[in-house]
């Protein structure tokens, strides 16, 4: 079975426990994400279903991101995204301040040429970011399915994730990750993992968990609009956190 078909089916399972407790059914579908061709729907610029599956299978470090909700009103397929601004021009890129975090981010992270990060300085290139973001093998979920207009508040998003646990979980432990990128909730994400699916996950310093058993890292980060700090402050303390975390586990990532 495909990781299509399974999202799929766990999709059908999300829509009949909402009805199940009153909730909307409308359910904004993610995963593994899109690598297809750019094309322009009508009102945003997406990709294609391609050939994600093998390159997720085939890959040296699989990275997943864990985000809160859809803060919109259409229940679009997050898997189709590019982050592009939303324009027939496909040429363009977004102006909006969460994907250029979030690509810096995922470059950071999976970019380790011989176990060594590179800074702020190498790294922040934007053509190379989005490039990267958008050909490389990447699992972005929502903990929360149901999108919104209005912005869930920790509280609501902490209920929704304890409602739908066992699916959230079936989903999170379907793709056998390396990584998973906790981005936005104040660690909500973070100890979610520990109660429902990494027992023995461990914080090792104030951005990197380590799971021993299921040899998985878990990054905690602040929401990439958050705009207390600037760019390079929010990347260069994570990776310095990744970098003293790679030396220190040599076991990871896993070699398949």
């Amino acid at each position: 079975m495909t990781y299509k078909d399974q999202e799929e089916k766990l999709f059908t399972k999300w829509a009949q426990r909402a009805r199940k407790l009153h909730d909307a059914d409308m359910i904004a579908k993610d995963g593994l994400l899109y690598r297809g061709e750019l094309w322009w729907d009508g009102l945003n610029q997406v990709h294609r279903p391609a050939d994600e599956e093998q390159l997720w299978n085939d890959a040296g470090m699989r990275l997943m991101v864990l985000t809160k909700e859809l803060d919109e009103e259409d229940c679009w397929d997050l898997r189709a995204e590019s982050g592009r601004v939303p324009s027939p021009r496909l040429t363009e890129r977004t102006a909006m301040r969460f994907f250029p975090n979030l690509e810096l981010w995922v470059y950071g992270l999976m970019t380790i040429p011989e176990r060594k990060t590179l800074p702020f300085g190498k790294a922040d290139n934007a053509t190379r970011l989005q490039g990267f973001y958008e050909n490389a093998p990447i699992v972005r979920i929502n903990c929360k399915k149901q999108p919104d207009t209005k912005a869930a508040s920790n509280a609501v998003l902490q209920k929704y994730m304890e409602n739908y646990a066992d699916l959230l979980k079936e989903q999170i432990t379907m793709y056998n990750t390396d990584i998973i990128l906790c981005i936005g909730g104040q660690g909500i994400m973070v100890d979610f993992l520990q109660k429902h699916v990494y027992k023995d996950l461990e914080q090792v310093n104030r951005h990197c968990f380590y799971s021993p058993k299921a040899n998985v890292l878990v990054v905690k980060q602040y929401h990439p609009n958050y705009n207390v700090y600037s760019r390079k402050e929010m990347y260069s303390s994570m990776i310095q956190d990744y970098q003293a975390f790679l030396k220190a586990t040599p076991q990871f990532p896993t070699q398949r």
